[in-house]
């Protein structure tokens, strides 16, 4: 599915602007190859945490580089306690962008994410230290992709649901 996505919303011939550095695909990329660029992935949620996104990449060498980065059109609500970006005009979401990611990382985190969410493309504004945007990218972010009223008005912080992770094991495990 994601893959399908992907050759769909690729641009054809198009290098990717370069943001960070490209990780070291050589082992992943070893079984047959696919005309699908990496891609640049924006998380609001989870993923932001290196823990959790190395898990669910399934990979203990680095991970790609991330940075703080903002979309714009979206907002968060809560599916219990894991955020949902939905589509709201004009409307920023400030998590992180992680770049370059596989066709075969990004199926990982499709899985991840579960059927609950679905890949869609974005752009991505690059911050600066000062929150002040660097440059903007074309990547892809998870969007919900359950029923409106699975969800409730809150917000996400990490920290916290970090905090909250540690002292109830109950919650996901990857």
């Amino acid at each position: 599915m994601v893959r399908k996505f992907l050759r769909a919303n690729a641009a054809a011939d198009q290098p990717k602007p370069s943001l960070l550095p490209p990780s070291d695909n050589s082992a992943e990329n070893s079984g047959p190859q696919y005309p699908i660029p990496d891609e640049y992935c924006f998380f609001y949620g989870t993923l932001m945490d290196p823990d959790i996104l190395s898990k669910a990449l399934g990979s203990s060498k680095p991970l790609p580089t991330m940075r703080p980065a903002r979309i714009i059109g979206y907002e968060i609500k809560l599916w219990g306690t894991y955020p949902a970006l939905i589509v709201n005009p004009l409307h920023p979401v400030d998590g992180m962008v992680c770049g370059l990611l596989t066709p075969t990382q990004l199926d990982r985190l499709a899985a991840y994410e579960t059927d609950k969410y679905y890949l869609r493309a974005c752009l991505i504004n690059v911050l600066n230290n000062d929150g002040s945007t660097e440059k903007t990218i074309e990547g892809v972010t998870f969007v919900w992709n359950g029923r409106e009223d699975e969800l409730r008005e809150g917000t996400f912080d990490l920290k916290q649901w970090l905090k909250d992770r540690q002292l109830r094991p109950s919650f996901r495990q990857y």
